[in-house]
């Protein structure tokens, strides 16, 4: 699951960042409690982008977008219908972010 957010990223007064991190807390061990979280971690703003042949190297993410991406978790389910039910509880979501939910692709060994 990624959270996405406008691209005005991290200017939450010190009182709502602290809420925030509250409620992800709560939620990540209700998570833990259930067996449907593996890990999660914010990102930084600041970055690196890499395009094409030439692997083009720029500043990334892009302020200029609409959106970044400022976290991610890693989330137990049975499928993705399940992961969406528990992606609905992600407390981002209070503060009118999205959150993306996709399944991790299994590979060979």
């Amino acid at each position: 699951m990624l959270i996405r957010e406008d691209a005005n990223y991290g200017e939450l007064s010190a009182e709502e960042m602290q809420a925030c991190i509250e409620k992800h807390y709560r939620w990540v061990e209700t998570l833990r409690e259930k067996g449907q979280f593996k890990e999660a971690q914010p990102l930084e703003a600041g970055g690196a982008h890499i395009r094409g042949k030439q692997r083009i190297v720029s500043d990334g993410p892009f302020l200029e977008g609409k959106e970044c991406v400022s976290g991610y978790y890693i989330l137990l389910a049975e499928s993705l219908e399940e992961a969406i039910e528990i992606a609905k509880g992600n407390p981002d979501l209070d503060w009118d972010r999205a959150v993306e939910v996709r399944e991790i692709m299994p590979m060979e060994d």
